[in-house]
């Protein structure tokens, strides 16, 4: 019995119907469910646990844990999906949609740095990266070396992205550069998103200060055009993207390059990888990304930093 309930939670869980990080139906629930006993139902969660699908507080309280559909449908004799981690992009979300279960996105918080520390982990086969490195001047390879050491990873060049501020339509306080942002209320992404430390590096060259406590945390590209449209910020920093799928007001910053950071660990070769990329690429041409990258890109060696 308690095999028949744990292949039914895998299933469950490789399926996305049990998500990463929710807590598992209480054991008393769960047993009425299956029909069974509490005991079972908690040995069931225990050997779940030792597959590495859940994590337990006790006996009666456990949860998902991050990548548990992953092997859970590996479990389940299921190809495994590239892992997909990092930076956001409302056209991403579109692609994303289009493969299906070819690549498997991060559930948890995005961004690049965060993308950068679940590959180092192997909690993620590749990871979207748009960081600036303002000391070289350099986008991405510092950032890769700083956190990934000697790892052997490839940066895939993907496309060009551009970023800006994202203003309330017919933009009413006539913003038109970041000096202009002085004591506006501003939508902040999380710490560990290049976007974050995009816009506080441009407010601190405008010696403006850097005080998220006086706008809003939100967690995506989208989620600042969404707190521009309502009202809830006066601006924020976003994909030209974002704004325009809300119709909203947009003033260009930065153009920067948008890469796939590509490790061998985990088990996972890079040829792997490399084809959840070539199949990103693919759509994304279909839903307007300006793809520049072929569709079997030429990866280069992150650079290695001067001893």
């Amino acid at each position: 019995m308690v095999g028949r309930v744990v292949e039914a939670l895998v299933v469950e869980i490789a399926e996305g119907r049990l998500r990463e990080g929710a807590s598992m139906p209480a054991v008393r629930t769960q047993a009425v469910e299956a029909g069974c006993s509490a005991g079972t139902v908690v040995r069931a969660y225990g050997r779940l646990e030792s597959l590495g699908l859940l994590v337990r507080r006790d006996r009666s309280r456990a949860r998902v844990v991050v990548g548990a559909r992953v092997r859970a449908r590996m479990l389940l004799g299921a190809p495994r999906p590239v892992r997909l981690s990092g930076s956001d992009d409302p056209a991403l979300d579109l692609v994303l949609r289009a493969v299906g279960q070819e690549v498997a996105a991060d559930s948890g918080p995005r961004g690049s740095v965060t993308g950068l520390n679940r590959l180092a982990r192997g909690e993620a086969d590749v990871a979207l990266v748009h960081l600036l490195d303002v000391a070289s001047g350099t986008y991405n390879d510092p950032f890769v070396r700083r956190l990934l050491g000697d790892e052997p990873v490839a940066l895939v060049h993907l496309c060009r992205r551009e970023q800006g501020l994202v203003l309330p339509r017919g933009n009413p306080r006539a913003i038109a550069s970041v000096r202009d942002l002085d004591g506006l209320r501003l939508a902040w992404r999380s710490p560990g998103t290049a976007t974050r430390l995009l816009l506080e590096r441009l407010l601190s060259e405008a010696e403006i200060e850097v005080d998220p406590a006086r706008g809003s945390i939100v967690d995506s590209h989208r989620g600042v055009a969404v707190a521009v449209a309502a009202g809830a910020v006066d601006a924020g920093v976003a994909v030209r993207a974002a704004a325009a799928a809300l119709d909203l007001d947009f003033v260009p910053l930065v153009v920067e390059p948008f890469e796939l950071a590509v490790a061998e660990q985990g088990g996972v070769q890079q040829d792997e990888a490399r084809a959840g990329a070539r199949l990103a690429i693919r759509h994304a041409g279909a839903v307007g990304m300006v793809v520049e990258a072929q569709l079997h890109p030429r990866a280069r060696p992150a650079a290695r930093p001067r001893r």
